[in-house]
């Protein structure tokens, strides 16, 4: 335990969850198994094999769910996920495989020392889920699919209301019914910005929309 432990301390990971493994498979009755096991996962983490972290620690809360540093695990557990977040992917799996366990931790673990902390990586988790709704949204309205560009924006601004980059949304939706030549919605929906976000960077396009609907 105590070398896996130094090989930690030195940043060498690999070598400190060989270590650990090793303690586990050799003395499986050591009571330092218990300890040496949610070490494993730390040094998976640190050494960015987060698909083994994220299996120790879910093999850790698994056996020991009344463990003192049961929250610990829960909260890497989930951290291990939200580092293989990739913004563009399409595929937000890791997104909200986080996601659910963050919140696992802040519901199960109140008076946790963790729960700030996932609170806060939850709130990211939902910014990442509707950034990347609006950016797949873009991607249609981009190639010319205004009909699933629509469909994107309307479901980003009914799951994900209110974030700060929902006016860039609600034009990105108004210019996709202009160009379908839908200018009944497009004209609404560009009225609804001017409205709802009177200080928005994209007013003075939508006015100038507006203005060419009119002629």
């Amino acid at each position: 335990m105590r070398l896996g432990i130094l090989h930690a301390h030195l940043k060498q990971y690999k070598d400190a969850a060989d270590k650990f493994k090793q303690l586990m498979d050799d003395y499986p009755d050591n009571p330092e198994r218990v300890k040496a096991l949610l070490l494993l996962g730390d040094a998976n983490y640190s050494g960015q094999e987060y698909q083994e972290s994220k299996l120790n620690y879910q093999r850790f809360i698994e056996l020991y769910p009344a463990h003192p540093e049961v929250a610990h695990a829960h909260y890497f557990k989930a951290m291990s996920d939200y580092k293989t977040i990739e913004l563009k992917d399409r595929d937000q799996t890791a997104t909200r495989n986080a996601l659910d366990s963050f919140n696992v931790l802040i519901k199960s673990f109140p008076n946790s020392a963790w729960r700030e902390k996932a609170i806060q990586k939850k709130n990211e988790c939902i910014e990442k889920l509707a950034m990347n709704l609006f950016e797949v949204g873009k991607f249609y309205f981009r190639t010319g699919n205004y009909a699933s560009a629509i469909k994107r924006m309307q479901s980003q601004l009914e799951q994900y209301p209110n974030r700060k980059f929902s006016d860039e949304v609600v034009f990105f939706l108004a210019e996709s019914y202009y160009m379908e030549q839908n200018y009944e919605k497009a004209r609404e929906t560009y009225n609804q910005l001017l409205q709802q976000y009177p200080k928005s960077k994209f007013g003075q396009n939508a006015r100038d929309r507006l203005k060419s609907i009119r002629k």
